[in-house]
C-alpha cells in the first residue's frame, strides 16, 4: 500500500496557540508516550520508588545506572506479573469519571555473575531484562449547551467529548557490568524500545433541530502508531566506604523509526458541509527522543537498612521529529512549549532476617512550559489565559513493598499509587462523521483532568 508522508502534518488535529498554528498531536505524543524511562520493573524496584542508582545489585538497577549490575555477587532470574489500573476524572461544567484495569506480565529478566579471581577486575556480569507498561487512558467530557459547533448544514451544541488511548510501551535491555576491587563499578546497557498504541477522539453534537446526538471523529483519527527504537546507557558507581555509595549515569536519546496509520480528510472541505473523502493513510517517519542524566547517592547501614536518592535531568527539549521539512510545526511546538525537567526518587529497604519492608516516593516535573493561549470557558467566553500543566502535569508516585527470602527462591510484592493533574486541550479543529459531514469547534477549551493510577506487582525469583 502506498505510504503517504507529505500529508502527515495537515491531517493531525491542530490548536491555535496565539497567532501561530502548531501540530500538537505528534510532539505531545513524543513527550507523553515515548518517555525514555519506563514505569515498570520488579516488585523490589517499584517498592523502593526506583531509587536504586547508587545501590545496584538487582537487574532492575540498570534502569537508573547500568553499573549497578556489577554490584551483584550472585546470579539471579525473576519474573513479575501485575495488575495496572487507572481512574480518570474530568471537570468541564459536569464531572465524569472513567476507569479500567488490566493484568499483564510487567517484567522478566536475570543477571549472570562471573568471578575473575586473582585480578583487580574481580567480577563481571551480564544482564537481560524485559519491561512492559500499559499506557491506556480514557477521558469523557459531559455536555454543555452554552457551546455551539459550526456547521454548514445545521446548528448544534456540545453534547460530549471522548478521548481514548489503548496500548503499551516496552523495553528489552542487554547490560554488562564489572567490579574493580569491589569499589568501582562500571556498566554499559544496550536498549531496544517499542511503543504500540491506538487512539481516537470524538466530539458529540446535539442537533438543535431534531434533538438527537451525533458523533464525529477529530480529523486525523482513528490513529494507530508503532515505534521501534534503540538507545544506550553508560554508568559508574563508586563505593566510598561500606556505608556510602555514589553513582552517575548517562542515558542516550532513543532513536525511533515510526509507522502510523490514520484517517484524514486531506483538507478537502467543501462549502456544503462535507468532505470529499475521509480515507486511511499510512506514513513512516523518524523521531529522536531526548536522553537523561542520573546522579545517585546510596547508604547501606549495618546491612539491614539501605537508603537511595536519585536525581534525573530529562532532556525533553532535544526531542525532534524528522524529516524536519515535513515536521516544522511539530518541532516548533517542542522548541516553544517543551522544557527540560527534573525527577527525584527516594526509597528505603529494611531487612529483618529474611523478611524485607520497602517504601519509596518519586516526583516527576511536567515537561511542558506555561504559555499564554486564547481559551474559551464553559460559557464559551474567549479570553487570553496563562495555561499551566497542559497535556501532562507533575507526577507523584508513592510505593510500598514487602519481600521474603526462602533460601534461593524469593517472593516480593509491591503497590504503587500515582497521581497527576493536568489540562486536557480540546477543540480548535474539524470533526467528521461516517457520512463525511463535518463540523468545527473553532475555540480551544482546557478541561481540568486528574489521572490516578494503581500498580500491584508480584515477583518470583531465584538466586544461585
Amino acid at each position: 500500500m502506498k505510504k503517504i508522508i507529505t500529508g502527515i502534518c495537515a491531517l493531525a488535529g491542530t490548536l491555535s496557540f496565539a497567532q501561530n498554528k502548531y501540530d500538537y498531536q505528534y510532539p505531545s505524543n513524543a513527550i507523553n508516550l515515548y518517555s525514555q524511562d519506563i514505569n515498570s520493573g520488579n516488585a523490589k524496584y517499584i517498592g523502593v520508588g526506583g531509587a536504586v542508582g547508587a545501590l545496584g545489585s538487582d537487574i532492575n538497577a540498570v534502569e537508573q545506572n547500568p553499573a549497578g549490575l556489577g554490584v551483584a555477587i550472585t546470579s539471579d532470574v525473576q519474573i513479575t506479573a501485575g495488575v495496572s489500573s487507572y481512574n480518570n476524572k474530568s471537570s468541564f461544567g459536569t464531572n465524569f469519571k472513567e476507569s479500567d484495569s488490566k493484568f499483564n506480565f510487567q517484567q522478566f529478566g536475570g543477571n549472570f555473575v562471573f568471578e575473575n579471581p586473582g585480578s583487580d577486575w574481580n567480577r563481571f556480569s551480564i544482564g537481560v531484562a524485559y519491561y512492559n507498561q500499559r499506557i491506556d487512558n480514557t477521558s469523557t467530557i459531559g455536555d454543555n449547551r452554552n457551546i455551539s459547533s459550526v456547521s454548514q448544514q445545521y446548528d448544534g451544541t456540545f453534547a460530549g467529548y471522548y478521548k481514548n488511548i489503548d496500548g503499551y510501551k516496552s523495553k528489552f535491555s542487554l547490560n554488562f557490568g564489572s567490579s574493580y576491587d569491589d569499589r568501582l563499578y562500571l556498566g554499559l546497557g544496550l536498549n531496544f524500545h517499542e511503543t504500540n498504541y491506538s487512539s481516537y477522539e470524538q466530539y458529540y453534537e446535539r442537533d438543535s433541530n431534531d434533538g438527537n446526538n451525533y458523533g464525529y471523529n477529530l480529523d486525523g483519527f482513528p490513529f494507530n502508531e508503532n515505534g521501534q527504537g534503540f538507545s544506550f546507557s553508560l554508568g559508574a558507581l563508586y563505593k566510598i566506604d561500606q556505608t556510602v555509595r555514589l553513582g552517575a549515569a548517562y542515558h542516550s536519546p532513543v532513536w525511533y523509526n515510526m509507522s502510523t496509520e490514520y484517517f484524514g480528510a486531506n483538507n478537502s472541505f467543501n462549502n456544503n458541509g462535507t468532505v470529499g473523502s475521509y480515507n486511511l493513510y499510512y506514513s513512516d517517519y523518524d523521531m529522536t527522543r531526548g536522553g537523561r542524566f542520573v546522579g545517585s547517592l546510596g547508604f547501606v547501614l549495618a546491612k539491614s537498612l539501605s537508603l537511595g536518592i536519585d536525581y534525573t535531568y530529562h532532556m525533553n527539549n532535544d526531542t525532534k521529529l524528522k524529516p524536519n521539512s515535513l515536521f516544522t510545526p511539530s518541532n516548533n511546538f517542542i522548541n516553544d512549549f517543551v522544557k527540560n525537567s527534573s525527577e527525584v526518587r527516594v526509597g528505603a529497604e529494611y531487612r529483618i532476617e529474611k523478611f524485607k519492608v520497602r517504601a519509596g516516593y518519586n516526583y516527576v516535573a511536567s515537561p511542558f512550559k506555561d504559555f499564554s493561549i486564547d481559551l474559551a470557558n464553559t460559557n464559551n467566553v474567549v479570553s487570553t489565559s496563562n495555561l499551566s500543566k497542559a497535556f501532562v502535569g507533575d507526577v507523584n508516585r508513592a510505593s510500598i513493598g514487602v519481600g521474603y527470602d526462602f533460601g534461593g527462591f524469593y517472593l516480593d510484592a509491591a503497590y504503587q499509587y500515582q497521581t497527576q493533574k493536568y489540562k486536557q486541550l480540546i477543540g480548535g479543529g474539524n470533526y467528521i462523521d461516517s457520512n463525511n459531514s463535518y463540523v468545527q469547534l473553532p475555540n480551544t477549551y482546557a478541561v481540568n483532568t486528574k489521572l490516578n493510577s494503581n500498580l500491584f506487582l508480584l515477583t518470583l525469583g531465584w538466586q544461585f
